[in-house]
């Protein structure tokens, strides 16, 4: 699913109340070239890639998004 639409869905999900060390948000393992999806939320948005963590084949086109909700 692209980012926007997944946003749209959960964003009524995500807590006003602030409990945790990273802002609230959104934080999904998504695949493929996402520097294009994410664009609209460039300043929001921090992607680690999951190839850095595992040698499994599954992982070389991962990456870890988090989407600041603030």
């Amino acid at each position: 699913m692209p980012l926007a639409d997944l946003l749209k869905i959960i964003r009524k999900n995500i807590s006003p109340k602030q409990q945790n060390a990273l802002p609230n948000g959104l934080i999904c393992l998504k695949g493929g070239e996402l520097e294009h999806e994410a664009m609209p939320f460039k300043h929001k948005t921090t992607m680690w890639e999951m190839k850095e963590f595992f040698e499994e084949e599954f992982f070389l086109t991962k990456k870890v998004v988090y989407v600041s909700n603030g």
